[in-house]
């Protein structure tokens, strides 16, 4: 008896001893973090508020931490095919998610999303806000919001809105135009914003609804004309275009948010120092005017912060959207 006792009482010293020595030491995911160039993924093509944010955020973090960030795009399905690519991915920090408001909308016009997104991924940090605008071909006889309401009316179905997808967020500021305003349009989905921006400055569609950053530079060029920025405020970057409201459309209200992501089950430890990082980088001088120039808000959060947020604007868009696409 006495034998026995001694023999589980050293086993119980043992794995203590064990247990203290593991104590601070990095999982095996998190010890893999930056042997490799880190790629962030933006899962549409170049040219759009979301790839902008991701280009601006990627040298810094490069700083930060002595690796490599490279902005991959990898385009289609409203997001869906790069978001599958790194839900998909090893959960050690090095393949990462730079994805929007998509992320919570595009299963209500999708079939067999090939990912869940409260589930597939780690959410780790808030990056930003971007206002919306609704900008057109100079060419369309409409100079003002209401003009281009009263040219919708007139001619249903026959104006175009482009977005970077089904389910985008500029998808949804076009959704959201016709049900304020009682208008029929098209909409013709691209594989970016940067696609959807070029389709409008060419005449092959009349319209977007995408985010400022997108469309200021063709703005600012006369190429394309700025009606109504989406919000009940003038956006900075846009100090003379008219905010929703003052264009009377109160209702028309809406701002794209963005985040970055991991793959599920990324190691806590790992989680907690990206997001550290990530929040010193949005709070830089340079950084937040950068953003600012093109309509921008950097927004930054903890984990568990941005975790929330994105729960709650899942329940709301579900509330938004039930019944209101085919599936």
């Amino acid at each position: 008896m006495q034998t026995r006792h001694r023999a589980a009482l050293r086993r119980s010293i043992l794995m203590g001893l064990l247990a203290t020595a593991a104590v601070g030491l990095p999982s095996a995911h998190a010890a893999e973090f930056g042997k490799t160039p880190v790629k962030l993924v933006v899962p549409f093509a170049p040219a759009g508020a979301t790839d902008f944010i991701a280009r601006t955020i990627a040298p810094r973090l490069s700083e930060k931490f002595g690796t490599q960030f490279v902005v991959v795009n990898t385009a289609g399905a409203a997001g869906t095919i790069g978001a599958a690519s790194v839900a998909n991915a090893e959960p050690d920090g090095n393949t990462l998610l730079v994805y929007h408001i998509a992320m919570v909308t595009t299963h209500h016009v999708q079939k067999n999303m090939p990912f869940d997104p409260l589930k597939s991924f780690t959410p780790i940090g808030m990056l930003a806000e971007a206002s919306n605008v609704i900008a057109v071909n100079p060419n369309l006889p409409a100079r003002t919001l209401a003009e281009l309401v009263d040219h919708a009316k007139k001619n249903p179905g026959k104006v175009n809105f482009g977005s970077a997808g089904i389910g985008g967020s500029d998808h949804l500021g076009g959704e959201l135009m016709q049900m304020v305003t009682q208008t029929k349009l098209t909409h013709v989905p691209y594989k970016g914003g940067g696609p959807a921006t070029a389709a409008v400055v060419a005449g092959e569609i009349e319209m977007n609804a995408g985010t400022v950053a997108q469309v200021v530079p063709m703005i600012k060029a006369g190429r394309l004309r700025a009606l109504a920025v989406l919000q009940t405020e003038r956006s900075p970057a846009l100090p003379d275009v008219p905010s929703a409201s003052e264009a009377g459309f109160p209702a028309l209200d809406h701002k794209t948010w963005f985040g970055l992501w991991g793959p599920a089950k990324m190691p806590p430890e790992l989680v907690t120092r990206i997001n550290a990082a990530l929040r010193e980088v949005l709070a830089r001088d340079d950084v937040r005017q950068a953003m600012a120039n093109v309509g921008v808000d950097p927004k930054a959060s903890t984990p568990q912060e941005f975790d929330t947020y994105i729960r709650a604007q899942h329940t709301r868009w579900d509330k938004v959207l039930a019944g209101r696409f085919v599936q």
